[in-house]
């Protein structure tokens, strides 16, 4: 029983130790409206990623879950990520605050409109106009699935975030994942997509 305490104690500490990192290293933001999920890449912080782009994955009816295509954007350290029906704002700070509008189109063609830039305004300014996004990277353990609004009515769509932790000879080897996966009306999983994977080890220094 000791040993279970200790180790949720220990999810806990790197947990928070990454979300106090957030902001210096953006990772995965993400957000959803009815249909799509939008989120960030970052070379060198995202496994596989190439330079920072904006990925947006759809889940429909006839062809379910698809990558429908992402946006090239400049190095910026994200602050705010929202997404509604035929758009998605994206704005952070590099060396002045920066923003993006990818407009979508109704036959799902992706189009950005930016960078546009506030030279005027300070990245502490920048960072009070709402609340920092979730990420496909960073989470606490034990997150319950997350419900997507889709035009299917005959699946359901959920998000799912899972961290996995095992003592190795280094110290703690993590294993973070985050899927999304369609279901049928039973609840079994048709179709399984993984949106973002990564496998770190925090030494015992």
């Amino acid at each position: 029983m000791k040993l279970r305490i200790s180790f949720v104690l220990t999810l806990l500490v790197v947990f928070l130790a990454s979300a106090t990192r957030s902001r210096a290293d953006s990772d995965a933001y993400f957000c959803t409206s009815k249909g799509y999920i939008a989120y960030e890449t970052r070379k060198g912080v995202t496994p596989g990623a190439v330079g920072h782009a904006l990925r947006v994955v759809r889940f429909e009816p006839k062809r379910g879950i698809y990558l429908a295509g992402e946006v090239t954007l400049l190095d910026f350290q994200v602050y705010h990520l929202i997404c509604s029906e035929d758009r998605i704002e994206i704005s952070g700070w590099r060396d002045v605050l920066t923003k993006y509008v990818v407009e979508i189109a109704k036959s799902g063609e992706l189009r950005s409109v930016g960078p546009t830039e506030y030279p005027g305004r300070q990245w502490s300014d920048a960072a009070k106009d709402g609340p920092q996004p979730a990420s496909l990277g960073i989470f606490g353990p034990r997150v319950a699935p997350l419900p997507l609004e889709s035009f299917d009515p005959e699946h359901e769509y959920q998000l799912l975030r899972n961290l996995y932790g095992r003592k190795v000879k280094e110290g703690w080897q993590w294993h973070s994942k985050s899927e999304l996966v369609q279901l049928d009306s039973s609840g079994a999983v048709l179709q399984r997509v993984v949106l973002y994977e990564r496998r770190t080890v925090e030494s015992r220094d």
